[in-house]
């Protein structure tokens, strides 16, 4: 690596040089007041020319304007130095909710512009390795096609047995998966959805309709009859509502109450809450619950779900709709996902 340059040096500066010269400047400062007041109070008090009551009550204003000097000035200095680490802040928080495009503009040459370089390029490596591994995926996934395509003409030589039924459920599954992960690829690039603009209402009711007689039930309630519009993908909201409504079911309890299935306008669009009273998640996995693969149960038993992908494609679908979903833990046991269209315009 070559050496810095001498312009180089010379423009890199230091938060603490700045606030040692604004440290001495202010103590300069104090020194010009403090023999100002010498000279204009202190030596007619003592000559006679002015009361010393006169001197003390000019002593008190001195002092307090003098105060509140300092301390606006050093709210305001700190303020001014402090500003690129508040802006830093915010793209750390931006990066933590998984913005992984935030870039942070450097606008001084101290020891704050240079970690803002350091983030800068933490938040790039990141944004490099995420891109890598769904791209391995992607191409795993594709690579996979082919010898699962063989597997089923091969299996279709096979004798009717049970061996055959148990291979063919094997490749199924798998099939399954790779297409959950050509789903994902194809959602991340925008090419998974076609937005109309329609009333939401009529596609979750229909979708909960499928779901009368499993137990442990579902009501819907709207609010009232009113129209929520917004713009969606019919299809790929009717997809959301039914991973949501079969992981509900499925990990209801023989005691749970009904799944609650609402819908209600806000002021910045449309929200749909899917509250169950099955075994819930664990807050400590709250965060991880939409990530690719994540499963709650770490022995990944094929009993307890499949892969870990049906959350993470209702993520995407919901942000492919400029939307969210977040999960709202329950105390105990239950669990609530809620889904926030954005206004239709």
């Amino acid at each position: 690596m070559s050496a810095p340059t001498v312009e180089g040096k010379r423009k890199e500066s230091s938060v603490f040089g700045k606030l040692a010269a604004i440290m001495l400047v202010m103590a300069f400062l104090l020194m010009l007041i403090t023999t100002g007041f010498f000279i204009a109070l202190v030596q007619p008090t003592l000559h006679g020319e002015i009361s010393p009551g006169v001197a003390h009550a000019w002593l008190l204003v001195l002092s307090l304007l003098v105060m509140s000097g300092v301390v606006l000035t050093t709210q305001a200095v700190l303020q001014k130095l402090l500003r690129p680490l508040r802006v830093l802040n915010d793209g750390v928080t931006r990066l933590g909710e998984g913005e992984l495009g935030v870039t942070v503009p450097r606008t001084t040459t101290d020891e704050f512009g240079r970690l803002t370089d350091t983030f800068n390029l933490m938040a790039g490596r990141v944004r490099e390795m995420i891109t890598a591994r769904d791209r391995l995926l992607i191409d795993v996934s594709h690579e996979l096609r082919s010898p699962l395509t063989r597997m089923k003409v091969a299996l279709e030589l096979m004798p009717d047995d049970v061996q055959r039924a148990r291979l063919s459920s094997e490749v199924a599954e798998m099939e399954r998966m790779i297409s959950g992960l050509l789903e994902l690829e194809r959602l991340r690039t925008g090419r998974g959805v076609t937005l109309v603009r329609q009333d939401i209402v009529p596609i979750l009711r229909e979708v909960v309709a499928t779901y009368e007689g499993r137990a442990p039930g579902v009501r819907f309630t709207a609010d009232g009859d009113r129209q929520l519009t917004a713009q969606v993908d019919a299809e790929q909201i009717r997809s959301v509502m039914r991973n949501l409504l079969e992981n509900a079911v499925k990990y209801s309890l023989a005691d749970s109450r009904a799944i609650q299935v609402t819908v209600a306008a806000h002021d910045d669009g449309a929200r749909v809450r899917v509250t169950d009273d099955g075994v819930g998640v664990p807050r400590e996995d709250a965060e991880r619950i939409f990530e690719p693969f994540f499963r709650v149960d770490r022995s990944r038993s094929k009993e307890s779900g499949g892969y870990g992908l049906g959350l993470s494609i209702c993520k995407r679908v919901m942000e492919a709709h400029g939307g969210q979903i977040a999960l709202e833990p329950g105390n105990g046991r239950g669990c609530t996902f809620v889904l926030h269209f954005p206004r239709a315009d």
